[in-house]
């Protein structure tokens, strides 16, 4: 099987240093989910080392003079022995109005090895190392089931585990809705809404995080077609807009 785990984020200006510090944070929090799958990196012997990280970034982007807008890439993959095959790349800390940030694990795993991975939790990782927008555990053929129900282009989406930033947490639970100032001001407070483990309507749990955001755990919502369902009642509450073009900002 193969699943991919996504975040994505608006403009945010941060330095090589900065980045380097977020990645060796996401790859300590991979490595404490599971050693055997995301312990060793081919191109990175430390993932810990914010030093080699930094390094491996001006590699990564020697000779770009655009890095410093459209962000500073980086691309990692675990050995190609292993059963469990992951790939993670992204890119961050540019000031593109136009070009969203993003960090993108691709997981391809036998099925019963595959199916045991805890999605929810390698998600919840990448949405509070890298502070995101949006985030969500998805598969090519649930992304194309999305499109034929009238996802537009930029909008945000939930798979088999979503993440919301505070604001679009808040418009989901309904804080958002008929009052604008409580909402402005939950996530000005950088608090997650104050749900009881569920969001109203919707299967699986939520459980709040850091910054502020939702985790939504929908391992048990069904196949694809529930999945459609399930985004198609989120993106009803406002919850999956897309960022206002151009960019303005890193969060809705």
């Amino acid at each position: 099987m193969r699943r991919v785990v996504r975040g994505f984020w608006g403009p945010r200006p941060e330095s090589e240093r900065e980045l380097a510090a977020r990645w060796s944070a996401l790859l300590t929090r991979l490595r404490d989910i599971d050693p055997a799958v995301f312990g060793t990196w081919q191109e990175v012997p430390d993932a810990t080392n914010t030093d080699a990280l930094a390094a491996r970034l001006r590699e990564r982007n020697a000779g770009d003079d655009w890095s410093d807008r459209k962000g500073y890439a980086m691309a990692l993959s675990t050995p190609a022995a292993n059963p469990v095959k992951v790939s993670v790349s992204g890119t961050g800390g540019g000031v593109s109005e136009h070009l969203p940030m993003s960090v993108v694990l691709t997981i391809t795993a036998p099925d019963d090895d595959g199916a045991a991975l805890p999605y929810a939790e390698i998600l919840r990782a990448v949405a509070e190392t890298w502070d995101v927008d949006w985030g969500e555990v998805t598969q090519t053929e649930l992304q194309l089931a999305l499109e034929d129900d009238g996802r537009e282009p930029g909008q945000a989406c939930v798979g088999w585990a979503g993440y919301l930033s505070e604001r679009r947490a808040a418009l989901l639970t309904g804080a958002g809705a008929g009052a604008g100032a409580d909402a402005a001001l939950l996530a000005g407070a950088g608090k997650a809404p104050d749900v009881p483990g569920k969001a109203p309507g919707l299967p699986g749990k939520t459980e709040p995080t850091e910054h502020g955001g939702l985790l939504l755990d929908l391992s048990g919502a069904g196949g694809v077609e529930d999945l459609v369902a399930v985004n198609r009642e989120v993106r009803a509450t406002g919850a999956l807009e897309a960022l206002p073009r151009p960019m303005d900002r890193a969060k809705l």
